[in-house]
């Protein structure tokens, strides 16, 4: 390894190009956490240029004293072989959020410095903004060449004849009301660019906008990056100061220092690259999997391009209008699983080498996980590369679920039950079962009432690490049944902590448990809406039933009866108050609706009645008719002309006689739609 320092400028003073590795991950540095911080460092060496300026112009004697220089931090580098006609290039290792951001800051500072009346920096700057060429390859005249995700925008802020108003065209932060996200790399060269002009104009971004407030100058420029069109200039009204100008490109040039780590064959990129990350993101789980994974590709020869572009990168990236790619927002949104949201792709490697290792792995170890599984055996890279993809649309269409079919019902039901610990088993299955099988039909019907009977009986979770990998390892070892396995396997449970509940026990905690509160309202939706998709075959117009989020759980009779005259009973007891109060939570006393509908049935009468005038008024009865959903055509029957403990009662047991068709222990057989609709009828 060779060692060397050097400054901002002299990092790209010569025609040399830093190439992003593919399997590297895209721009990630926020203007907050990142990029604010490094424009004060840069700052404070620029002022500190101005003060020595100022007392070397009184004649002072400590200007003698030359100024400290400031560190910004290393980057770690190898190498690229090199051929005629292209420029000389190394490939970053590590440090690439701080070289491409440095890269920016100089862009930025030269399309500032443009507005400088006969200044030399924009054509000094010029050099260290691109190569000069010529080359066989457009792209050789960038001095950072980013992953692909940020190619476009480096080609943009690039190029000096772009206006910043052309660029907050290209790239908007809304479409009429709809916000719409600048790329990070877009957002860090607007903000870098307003700094400098703002510091040209004698702006600090430290500033108050406002004495009496609290925001900055900074705050307010992160806003309107964030939010505006067109971002407003610091202090447009000041003129520009050329000496300013000149100290930022001092501090550039002479007191700001980068280390620089040139590997050499015999150093191992892997290693230093997990060890070497100083004042960065941190890195996610999945960029230390992809660098392992693609490193170990680059030491054997292999295509690493050619892997990456056919197995990794929707990863990382997404198709935009047009021909161009962006980072794929997709896999580093936030999923949650129990108490903590992690980001999808960390989320998925997380389950997936719970899979391949079949060992309890905590979230904070996986990569060392990962890294452990892949080292007890060669591996070709092809397989296991298409395996973990194919397993990554699995995982996806379990976490996010899409149409009617019965997989992304699953996925929604174990959604609400918020029972995460499955994962690893459905992908084993998956990837063992056809989708369309009977099999796996089967497998995920025992799962769904195996965790459903076990949620409304209120059995506890705590154990379902542990009792999942034993299910995982019996599915994984039974190379030919593996629906079979999972249904032995979850028979064989007897232990409180693992059994599954039997008829009996389930329809007691169905009839007489308060589900409302103790389940809390997006688990007793869930199994209710599962309940309404489950009613809905072939011989019904439609299978879509509204997702959670568009339905609300509705009390027939209100759970504020005591201030309701209809539902009153004339000196209660003590001993009917709690045996309503424990009905008003029961399943027999909750529906779905539609959040309209849920608005205009409130806590009217349950029967219709006539106003002063002799007009109609409808009750909660005609109201819930009203309804698009069949749990709800329960309420059309004449016989029904009072809702009290009894009719929740009557109710209970049929809700339950329908969940016990839809949640059988075992399901010996498919239970028929028409069947479940019926019982939800009450027929």
């Amino acid at each position: 390894m060779q060692p060397s320092k050097t400054t901002v400028t002299g990092l790209f003073s010569t025609p040399h190009q830093y190439q992003i590795p593919i399997f590297q991950r895209g721009y990630v540095w926020t203007l907050e956490k990142q990029v604010g911080p490094l424009w004060a460092d840069i700052q404070d060496r620029s002022d500190a240029v101005l003060e020595q300026q100022a007392l070397a112009a009184k004649g002072a004697a400590m200007v003698a004293k030359p100024l400290p220089k400031h560190f910004l931090g290393s980057i770690v580098m190898t190498p690229v072989p090199n051929t005629f006609g292209r420029v000389p290039a190394f490939e970053v290792i590590d440090g690439q959020q701080r070289s491409t951001t440095l890269q920016l800051l100089l862009l930025a500072f030269r399309q500032a410095a443009l507005q400088l009346a006969d200044s030399p920096i924009p054509q000094m700057l010029d050099g260290l903004a691109r190569n000069p060429g010529p080359y066989q390859r457009p792209e050789d005249h960038y001095k950072v060449w980013p992953t692909q995700a940020g190619q476009d925008e480096m080609r943009r802020l690039s190029d000096s004849a772009t206006s910043i108003q052309d660029l907050c065209a290209a790239y908007p932060a809304r479409d009429g009301r709809r916000k719409i996200e600048r790329p990070l790399m877009v957002q860090t060269f607007l903000y870098l660019y307003h700094a400098c002009l703002g510091y040209m104009r004698g702006l600090d971004l430290t500033d108050p906008v406002d004495p009496t407030t609290d925001g900055t100058l900074g705050d307010a420029l992160v806003a309107d990056i964030r939010r505006s069109n067109a971002v407003a200039p610091l202090g447009a009204n000041r003129p520009l100061d050329p000496a300013r100008a000149q100290a930022l490109y001092m501090a550039l040039s002479d007191h700001v220092q980068i280390m620089t780590l040139t590997l050499e064959v015999e150093d191992d990129p892997q290693v230093i690259f997990e060890t070497l990350n100083a004042r960065g993101e941190p890195l996610l789980a999945s960029d230390l999997v992809r660098n392992f994974v693609f490193l170990e590709a680059a030491r054997q020869g292999r295509p690493v391009q050619q892997l990456y572009a056919e197995y990794w990168s929707p990863f990382d990236l997404v198709a935009t209008t047009g021909k161009g790619v962006s980072a794929n927002a997709y896999w580093r949104e936030k999923e949650r699983q129990g108490r903590l949201t992690y980001p999808r792709i960390d989320l998925f490697f997380y389950n997936y080498t719970v899979l391949r290792s079949q060992e309890v792995t905590l979230a904070s170890h996986v990569f060392q996980a990962f890294k452990a599984w892949w080292q007890k055996q060669p591996r070709e890279l092809e397989v296991e590369l298409a395996r973990l993809v194919a397993s990554s649309q699995h995982f996806r269409e379990l976490v996010s679920p899409e149409g009617t079919g019965y997989l992304a019902e699953f996925s929604r039901l174990i959604k609400s039950l918020d029972v995460g610990t499955v994962t690893p088993v459905y992908l084993a299955l998956r990837e063992r079962l056809d989708s369309d099988s009977a099999e796996l039909r089967q497998a995920l019907g025992d799962l769904a009432s195996y965790l459903t009977r076990r949620t409304v009986c209120a059995l506890t979770t705590k154990s379902y690490n542990r009792f999942f990998m034993r299910v995982l390892q019996a599915v994984t070892s039974a190379d030919a049944e593996p629906h079979l396995a999972l249904r032995k396997v979850l028979l064989e449970a007897t232990a409180p902590s693992e059994a599954w509940p039997d008829d009996t026990t389930f329809r007691d905690k169905w009839r007489h448990r308060a589900a409302y509160i103790e389940l809390r309202p997006a688990k007793t939706c869930g199994i209710l809406r599962a309940l309404e998709y489950a009613a809905r075959g072939t011989m019904q117009g439609s299978n879509h039933v509204p997702v959670q989020t568009d339905l609300t759980v509705e009390h027939v009779m209100p759970q504020s009866w005591e201030k309701l005259p209809t539902y009153q009973i004339t000196d209660m007891t003590d001993v009917q108050r709690q045996l309503r109060e424990a009905a008003v939570h029961s399943f027999g006393n909750l529906t779905l609706l539609t959040q309209p509908l849920n608005s205009s049935v409130s806590n009217g009468p349950f029967v219709d009645s006539e106003d002063a005038a002799g007009a109609r008024m409808l009750g909660k009865r005609s109201r819930l008719g009203q309804s698009a959903l069949l749990m709800n055509t329960y309420f059309h029957h004449a016989g029904i002309s009072e809702w009290e403990e009894a009719a929740i009662a009557v109710r209970s047991q049929t809700l339950c006689k329908a969940a016990l068709l839809v949640w059988p222990r075992p399901a010996d057989v498919a239970v028929a739609p028409t069947v479940v609709a019926s019982a939800l009828a009450g027929n």
